[in-house]
Protein backbone atom coordinates (compact mmCIF):
# COMPACT_ATOMS: atom_id res chain seq x y z
CA UNK A 1 0.00 0.00 0.00
CA UNK A 2 1.29 3.85 -0.70
CA UNK A 3 1.70 5.35 2.44
CA UNK A 4 2.56 9.15 2.73
CA UNK A 5 4.15 10.89 5.05
CA UNK A 6 4.02 14.42 5.38
CA UNK A 7 6.60 17.13 7.50
CA UNK A 8 4.82 19.84 8.60
CA UNK A 9 6.75 23.25 9.28
CA UNK A 10 8.60 24.40 6.02
CA UNK A 11 6.73 21.47 4.06
CA UNK A 12 3.17 22.13 4.38
CA UNK A 13 3.43 25.65 5.66
CA UNK A 14 6.40 27.45 5.01
CA UNK A 15 7.66 30.20 7.49
CA UNK A 16 10.57 31.52 9.29
CA UNK A 17 12.35 30.20 11.87
CA UNK A 18 11.73 31.11 14.77
CA UNK A 19 7.92 32.01 16.14
CA UNK A 20 4.92 31.02 14.80
CA UNK A 21 1.95 33.21 14.51
CA UNK A 22 -1.09 30.76 14.41
CA UNK A 23 -3.57 33.70 13.36
CA UNK A 24 -1.70 34.32 9.81
CA UNK A 25 -1.88 30.22 9.26
CA UNK A 26 -5.55 29.99 7.56
CA UNK A 27 -7.52 27.74 5.38
CA UNK A 28 -5.56 26.52 2.48
CA UNK A 29 -8.85 24.88 0.37
CA UNK A 30 -6.90 23.97 -2.32
CA UNK A 31 -4.30 21.45 -1.03
CA UNK A 32 -7.57 20.40 1.44
CA UNK A 33 -8.99 19.09 -1.63
CA UNK A 34 -5.51 18.01 -3.32
CA UNK A 35 -5.12 16.06 -0.09
CA UNK A 36 -8.91 14.54 -0.56
CA UNK A 37 -8.19 13.21 -3.83
CA UNK A 38 -5.44 11.01 -2.52
CA UNK A 39 -7.11 8.39 -1.38
CA UNK A 40 -4.08 6.82 0.37
CA UNK A 41 -3.63 6.70 4.15
CA UNK A 42 -1.82 10.07 5.08
CA UNK A 43 0.41 10.83 8.21
CA UNK A 44 1.87 13.99 9.82
CA UNK A 45 5.46 13.60 10.76
CA UNK A 46 7.00 16.24 12.54
CA UNK A 47 10.07 17.24 15.29
CA UNK A 48 7.12 19.97 16.32
CA UNK A 49 4.87 19.27 19.16
CA UNK A 50 1.74 17.62 18.83
CA UNK A 51 -0.22 20.74 20.22
CA UNK A 52 1.39 22.83 17.30
CA UNK A 53 0.91 20.26 14.56
CA UNK A 54 -3.05 20.38 15.27
CA UNK A 55 -3.39 23.93 15.63
CA UNK A 56 -1.44 24.30 12.30
CA UNK A 57 -3.95 21.79 10.51
CA UNK A 58 -6.64 22.82 12.44
CA UNK A 59 -6.06 26.47 11.65
CA UNK A 60 -5.80 25.06 7.76
CA UNK A 61 -8.79 22.69 7.92
CA UNK A 62 -6.75 20.02 7.24
CA UNK A 63 -6.94 17.78 9.97
CA UNK A 64 -9.26 15.57 8.76
CA UNK A 65 -6.91 14.90 5.71
CA UNK A 66 -4.47 12.77 7.79
CA UNK A 67 -4.75 9.15 9.48
CA UNK A 68 -2.09 9.78 12.35
CA UNK A 69 0.14 12.64 13.59
CA UNK A 70 4.06 11.98 14.73
CA UNK A 71 5.14 14.36 16.40
CA UNK A 72 8.21 15.07 18.87
CA UNK A 73 5.77 14.20 21.88
CA UNK A 74 4.33 11.54 21.10
CA UNK A 75 7.31 8.97 19.51
CA UNK A 76 11.02 8.16 21.05
CA UNK A 77 12.74 9.37 18.91
CA UNK A 78 13.01 12.46 16.41
CA UNK A 79 14.05 13.04 13.44
CA UNK A 80 16.77 12.12 11.29
CA UNK A 81 17.82 9.38 14.00
CA UNK A 82 16.57 6.37 11.91
CA UNK A 83 15.37 4.53 15.00
CA UNK A 84 12.23 7.25 14.60
CA UNK A 85 11.56 6.12 10.96
CA UNK A 86 11.73 2.54 12.05
CA UNK A 87 9.11 3.15 14.99
CA UNK A 88 6.98 5.15 12.42
CA UNK A 89 7.26 1.83 10.04
CA UNK A 90 6.05 -0.34 12.90
CA UNK A 91 3.41 1.68 14.04
CA UNK A 92 2.02 1.83 10.18
CA UNK A 93 2.28 -1.23 10.14
CA UNK A 94 -0.24 -2.48 12.71
CA UNK A 95 -3.05 -0.97 10.37
CA UNK A 96 -1.23 -1.80 7.19
CA UNK A 97 0.12 -4.62 5.08
CA UNK A 98 4.10 -5.41 5.74
CA UNK A 99 4.45 -4.03 1.79
CA UNK A 100 4.32 -0.43 2.18
CA UNK A 101 5.66 1.99 -0.20
CA UNK A 102 6.59 4.80 1.85
CA UNK A 103 6.26 8.24 0.37
CA UNK A 104 8.03 11.30 2.37
CA UNK A 105 7.55 14.46 1.96
CA UNK A 106 10.30 16.79 3.55
CA UNK A 107 12.04 20.15 3.40
CA UNK A 108 15.40 18.65 5.50
CA UNK A 109 18.05 17.13 3.51
CA UNK A 110 19.05 15.28 6.78
CA UNK A 111 16.05 13.84 6.82
CA UNK A 112 14.84 12.64 3.49
CA UNK A 113 18.99 10.89 3.60
CA UNK A 114 17.24 8.52 6.52
CA UNK A 115 14.22 8.31 4.82
CA UNK A 116 16.10 7.38 1.26
CA UNK A 117 17.86 4.21 3.79
CA UNK A 118 14.95 2.76 5.12
CA UNK A 119 14.00 2.42 1.35
CA UNK A 120 11.48 5.72 1.38
CA UNK A 121 10.88 7.42 -2.07
CA UNK A 122 12.05 11.16 -0.79
CA UNK A 123 10.53 14.45 -1.87
CA UNK A 124 12.10 17.51 -0.95
CA UNK A 125 10.50 20.57 -0.75
CA UNK A 126 12.67 23.65 -0.84
CA UNK A 127 11.94 27.07 -2.59
CA UNK A 128 15.44 27.40 -3.48
CA UNK A 129 17.06 24.15 -4.68
CA UNK A 130 19.38 24.15 -7.47
CA UNK A 131 20.96 20.48 -7.84
CA UNK A 132 18.55 17.46 -6.01
CA UNK A 133 21.65 15.26 -3.97
CA UNK A 134 21.05 11.18 -5.06
CA UNK A 135 19.72 10.55 -1.95
CA UNK A 136 16.17 12.60 -3.12
CA UNK A 137 13.87 11.15 -5.95
CA UNK A 138 12.26 14.44 -6.58
CA UNK A 139 12.64 17.86 -5.66
CA UNK A 140 9.90 20.66 -5.21
CA UNK A 141 9.21 24.56 -4.61
CA UNK A 142 6.28 23.82 -2.80
CA UNK A 143 3.75 20.89 -1.22
CA UNK A 144 1.11 21.90 -3.86
CA UNK A 145 3.44 21.19 -6.81
CA UNK A 146 4.79 17.75 -4.86
CA UNK A 147 1.19 16.75 -4.41
CA UNK A 148 -0.09 17.43 -8.05
CA UNK A 149 2.91 15.70 -9.28
CA UNK A 150 2.08 12.15 -6.72
CA UNK A 151 -1.32 12.51 -8.24
CA UNK A 152 -0.05 12.27 -11.59
CA UNK A 153 2.81 9.93 -12.02
CA UNK A 154 2.05 7.68 -8.93
CA UNK A 155 -1.41 7.35 -8.10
Amino acid sequence: MKILIFDLDDTIIYHSFGFVDYRNIKFDENLSRILNFLNYPKFIYSNGTYDHVKQVLNNMKLSNNFNKIYARDTIPYMKPYVESYKFIEHDIKKYYNDRNKYYFFDDRLENLQTAKSRGWTTIWININFIDKPYFVDHAFPNIHTAVMYFIFNYS
